[in-house]
Parts: structure tokens; C-alpha cells; sequence
């Protein structure tokens, strides 16, 4: 191999007994490793690291030809980029992002109120005194449960800004942001309450630019979070002639916040889910010319669920490891329900 490969092997004997110790190069650089070997192409040598020792991959040393340009073997300090490589995998720690939208008395405070706590529920709504926690409120969740009511975008961005440096919550809650977006449109037209119907020419194209961007920095700073991040909205229905969207054929019903904020917002979610009622149903036996038959009749009362699967209308978005087969929607739904299925345990 000659010139080139001399110089290599001799490079090689004081790197050997080092090396020969890890499997793999992350695990080189988790034990303390101070360099990594790279050959005369700049690539790094050896050329995928194996479950066999360097002193044994010496056939994998480029062959340098006389006529071509002498090979250089460098050192690269792993303090740098390479220092950053980890295996792939989550924690529960790690924090679930999560977009939750329904029509109202849907189930979705209820839904939140099981996430881990402590938990701090920042309240946005058009009302003055919002009645949302009411459905939520028994000793054992105010032990649990702190809620700050957020009056203007300033609010927002301090108290982003404060959960940046210290944060002792486990799960934050904005409930909602359909509420959030209307208080950025308040500021910017400088209207103390805005009408309860919202007209066409109520704000320029411009403001309501303007609008779009000031939700989505607060958005982007509550998902950002080290803890579980759960936002909640009103439902809308986007398509047809009365919203405007013509060159939607197809209804699609989502969170209720202009196209272009759904739009953003949607992707930068792990998870997308619809809180909704349906009607008991209950099984009976029917008897007939000795042929037992079973129907579904409706019981009393309601279910709560929150819809997880794929739906041509409803927006969703949850995902989970291939193969997990997705159940149409949680009955009930929490916390715990929701972790199970994305774990694939249900």
C-alpha cells in the first residue's frame, strides 16, 4: 500500500487499543474521545464503524496511487457537530405538542385536566369572565391546576419568555387560540372588544397579516417549551361559498383560526385531535323464530370522545409506530389513554 499506508498503520498503533474498546463510533464519543480518524477524501476512517476492531479493517485503507495527491489522515475534534449525534428515541419527558379543537361542551377542558401537573392554564376568551374551568373545578384540580388569564400579546410573550428560564409546570395549557387571535386583531385595529360577528372589511389584508404573524410567534414560543404543550380552539368548518374558499370543494373542518394560521399551525404539531359527543349506544338480543339477532339501540346520555384516526373531513394527525392500528376515536379520553396509544399499547 506503500507510503500512504505506512503512515496510516503507524497513526493507527496509538489509536487501536482505544477504539478496539467501543462497538460503535457513538459510543467512542459518549466514553471521552478526544479525535476522530478521517482518510485523505475527508471521510471518516474508518468508513462505517463495526463490531470489529480497527487494527482488523486495515484491507479498508485507500490505496493511494503515485500519480494522484498524497493522502493527509486528519483529526477532527468531537466537541463540535459530532458531539451533538445521539441515538433516536423519546421520553415521556420529552413533551407531547398537541392541537385539540371541538365545538364547545365538546369535553376538551375535561380532556386537559388529566395531563400530568403541575399545569398552568393560560385563559383567552372574548369574555370577560370565562366560565370554561367551571366543568373542571374540584379541590383535587385546584391543587393541581394554576391559571393566569391573559389580557394582551404582551402577557403572552413575558410569560413565555419567563417559562424559558424557569419552568416547574409539566403541561401548558392555552385554552384558546381561536381566543388569542382575536386579542392580536383587538390591538392591532385598537378596539377595545371586537364585534361579536366579525364582518367582511372589518380589518385590511395587512392587519390581518399582521395578526397571523404576532399568534404564531406566541405559538412558536408556547410549543418551544420543555413540557407538554397543549393547545385549544373552537371548530370551524373551511369550504364552501359562505367562508369564501371556493377552490375548496371538499368541507374540511379544523381549528377555528384564518387558513393561513391553520395552515401554519397544523405542521408544527405532533398530534391533532377533535373533541365531539356521539349518543350511547347499548346491545339488545332479538328473538325471532328462534334466530337471535343483535342491535344497536341508544342508551341515555352521551359519550365523550376524541376522534385520532384519519378522516376525509375532520382534520387529524396522530402519530404513532407502523403497524399500530389508529381506533377511530378515545371514549373518555386522557392523559393516559392518549400516552398508551402513541406508545402502542392500546
Amino acid at each position: 500500500m506503500g507510503e500512504m499506508a505506512d503512515y496510516a498503520l503507524e497513526e493507527i498503533a496509538d489509536y487501536d487499543e482505544l477504539y478496539t474498546r467501543h462497538d460503535t463510533f457513538e459510543s467512542a464519543l459518549e466514553a471521552g474521545v478526544e479525535d476522530v480518524l478521517y482518510d485523505y477524501d475527508g471521510t471518516r476512517f474508518p468508513p462505517a464503524f463495526s463490531h470489529r476492531s480497527l487494527s482488523s479493517r486495515i484491507n479498508h485503507m485507500p490505496v493511494v496511487s503515485k500519480q494522484g495527491p498524497k493522502g493527509v489522515i486528519k483529526k477532527v475534534s468531537s466537541t463540535g457537530i459530532m458531539s451533538r449525534i445521539k441515538p433516536m428515541g423519546f421520553d415521556r419527558d420529552d413533551g407531547i405538542k398537541m392541537l385539540v379543537y371541538g365545538m364547545s361542551g365538546s369535553g376538551k377542558t375535561t380532556f386537559w385536566s388529566t395531563w400530568p401537573s403541575p399545569i398552568l392554564a393560560l385563559i383567552c376568551s372574548s369574555l370577560k369572565n370565562p366560565g370554561e374551568l367551571r366543568s373542571i373545578n374540584t379541590p383535587e384540580n385546584r391543587k393541581r391546576i394554576k391559571t393566569l388569564t391573559i389580557n394582551s400579546v404582551a402577557d403572552a410573550v413575558e410569560l413565555i419568555k419567563t417559562l424559558r428560564q424557569e419552568n416547574h409546570f409539566k403541561t401548558v395549557i392555552l385554552d384558546h387560540c381561536s381566543g388569542l387571535q382575536d386579542l392580536t386583531l383587538k390591538e392591532i385595529l385598537g378596539l377595545d372588544e371586537l364585534p361579536t360577528q366579525k364582518s367582511w372589511g372589518l380589518a385590511s389584508q395587512q392587519q390581518y397579516g399582521q395578526s397571523t404573524a404576532q399568534s404564531k410567534e406566541v405559538f412558536r414560543g408556547l410549543l418551544d417549551l420543555e413540557c407538554n404543550t397543549v393547545l385549544i380552539a373552537q371548530e370551524r368548518t373551511f369550504g364552501g361559498d359562505e367562508n369564501g374558499d371556493s377552490e375548496i370543494q371538499t368541507p374540511v373542518v379544523g381549528a377555528a383560526l384564518t387558513p393561513s394560521l391553520t395552515g401554519w399551525l397544523n405542521p408544527a404539531c405532533d398530534y391533532i385531535c377533535q373533541t365531539f359527543k356521539r349518543p350511547k349506544m347499548k346491545q339488545n338480543k332479538i328473538t325471532l323464530g328462534g334466530k337471535t339477532t343483535i342491535q344497536n339501540v341508544r342508551a341515555s346520555g352521551v359519550e365523550y370522545c376524541l376522534r385520532t384516526a384519519p378522516h376525509d373531513v375532520f382534520t387529524t394527525k396522530f402519530r404513532v409506530p407502523k403497524g399500530t392500528e389508529l381506533p377511530d376515536c378515545l371514549v373518555n379520553p386522557s392523559y393516559e389513554s392518549v400516552m398508551a396509544l402513541i406508545n402502542g399499547e392500546q
